[in-house]
C-alpha cells in the first residue's frame, strides 16, 4: 500500500437503497475516485462475505461457508465465531507481518472473535474497552440504528488517536432487515452514514477508502421447510441454513440458500424433487456447487439449495408446514449478490473491482492474492 487504507463494510447495503436516499458524499467518492456495482459471494451471509472480503480469497481457500457449521457424523453444530475455523490470512494479519500497523472494528462480537488475528486495536460495538466508551461515548444497542453511527464515530477516534496503516470496520444490517428502499427510516438511515462518512474523509483527506457491502436485501413472503418436504417422500434430511447465527431478530435464522445432508442412496431422487419444487431456483451437488461456487467441499451438504427471490429456506419445523407465508426481509441467496463499490484514491481502476473482495485482493500487501475469476450467476 502506498497510503494508509481504510476499509468500510455497509452491512446490507443492497443498490436499491442508493436510488432513494440523498447521498452527497457516496456521490462525490464516486465523481472522484469510483463507483460500480459488484458481486457478493455466495452464500450471501455475514460471515462467509466478511471472511472474503477480509482475506481478499474465496470460500474454497479461506474455509468459511456459512454462519453455521454442522458435523454429519454426529449431528451436531455450532456458531461459527471463532477465528480456529480460518484457513487463510486476512489482510490484517499480512500487514501486521509486514510490520504495519492495524485496527479492526466490527459491530458484531462474533466478528470481532473471528476476525480479530494481527489488529494492533481491535474491538465491538457490543463489547468495548474503557478508552472507547470514554472517547465516543456508550453505544446503542445491536438492534438499533444508532449503533452504526457510533461505529463511524469510533472509526474516526481510531484513525486519529492510533494512526493505523490499515483499517477495517464493518456495520450492521439491522435497519435494512426492518426497512425496505423508499422508507422514511430507510432513508434517514442511509443519509446519516453518508454523513458520517463525509466527516471522515473531511478528517483524513489523504487516506485510501474503499467501500462495500457484505450482501443485498429482499423482501420475503414464503418460507420453505425442506427437510418437511423431502419427508413426504420418504427421503430424510438434515437442513443447515448459512444464515444461522445469533442475531435472530434481524432474519430469523431465514435465507435465501440452504445445505441439505443426505444419505448416498437418496441425493438423485432429492435433486430431481426439489427441481420440480415451486420456490426452488437452483440446485447444485456438492460437487457442482464447490466448482461454480468456489466453496470448500467438507463444509458444506450433499446438496446446495438456493430459492427463489420471494423465498426463505426456513428451520425444520419452525413454521408448522411445508409451505408457508413470512413476512420478513433477509438475504443469504442468489438475490441478494449485489453490492455496491467506492473507492477513493484507490490504487487500482475501477474495471479490476468486479466483487466485494477486491478491496483486498487488490491492495498491495504481502502474501499470496487470488488471481482466478469465478462464475458469478
Amino acid at each position: 500500500m502506498r497510503r494508509k487504507t481504510v476499509l468500510i463494510c455497509l452491512d446490507g447495503l443492497d443498490p436499491d437503497y442508493l436510488e432513494t436516499a440523498r447521498t452527497p458524499t457516496l456521490d462525490a467518492i464516486a465523481r472522484a475516485g469510483f463507483f460500480t456495482i459488484g458481486r457478493a459471494v455466495l452464500p450471501s451471509v455475514t460471515n462467509v462475505n466478511n471472511v472474503s472480503i477480509l482475506t481478499g480469497s474465496f470460500p474454497e481457500t479461506h474455509g468459511i461457508a456459512s454462519n453455521y457449521w454442522y458435523d454429519p457424523v454426529t449431528g451436531q453444530g455450532q456458531f461459527i465465531e471463532t477465528a480456529e475455523y480460518l484457513r487463510a490470512p486476512t489482510a490484517l494479519e499480512r500487514a501486521a507481518q509486514a510490520g504495519l500497523r492495524t485496527a479492526l472494528l466490527v459491530t458484531k462480537e462474533k466478528l470481532l472473535r473471528l476476525l480479530g488475528r494481527g489488529a494492533t486495536v481491535a474491538f465491538s460495538a457490543e463489547r468495548l474497552p474503557a478508552e472507547a466508551i470514554e472517547a465516543v461515548g456508550e453505544p446503542a444497542g445491536i438492534y438499533s440504528s444508532e449503533i452504526d453511527y457510533w461505529q463511524l464515530r469510533a472509526l474516526h477516534w481510531v484513525l486519529r488517536a492510533y494512526d493505523p496503516d490499515l483499517t477495517y470496520c464493518s456495520t450492521t444490517d439491522y435497519v435494512m432487515h426492518r426497512h425496505g428502499p423508499g422508507s422514511a427510516e430507510a432513508i434517514r438511515h442511509i443519509e446519516t452514514l453518508d454523513a458520517l462518512l463525509g466527516d471522515l474523509l473531511a478528517a483524513f483527506p489523504e487516506h485510501q477508502v474503499l467501500i462495500t457491502a457484505d450482501h443485498g436485501m429482499r423482501d420475503k413472503t414464503v418460507g420453505l421447510d425442506l427437510v418437511a418436504l423431502l419427508g413426504g417422500y420418504g427421503i430424510r434430511a438434515a437442513f443447515v441454513s448459512p444464515i444461522k447465527d445469533r442475531y435472530v431478530v434481524h432474519h430469523s435464522n431465514m435465507g435465501g440458500a440452504g445445505y441439505l445432508y443426505l444419505a448416498a442412496g437418496q441425493v438423485a431422487d432429492a435433486i430431481e424433487l426439489l427441481r420440480e419444487t415451486a420456490g426452488i431456483e437452483a440446485v447444485y451437488s456438492r460437487e457442482e456447487a464447490v466448482d461454480r461456487f468456489r466453496l470448500p467441499a467438507d463444509r458444506i451438504g450433499d446438496l446446495f439449495v438456493l430459492a427463489t427471490t420471494e423465498t426463505v429456506l426456513v428451520e425444520p419445523g419452525s413454521t408448522g408446514s411445508t409451505r408457508a407465508s413470512v413476512r420478513l426481509r433477509t438475504h443469504g441467496g442468489l438475490h441478494e449478490t449485489r453490492v455496491p463499490i467506492w473507492g477513493y484514491r484507490a490504487e487500482a481502476s475501477r474495471e479490476q473491482f468486479a466483487w466485494n473482495l477486491d478491496i483486498v485482493r487488490l491492495l498491495d500487501l504481502p502474501g499470496s492474492r487470488e488471481s482466478r475469476a469465478a462464475t458469478p450467476s
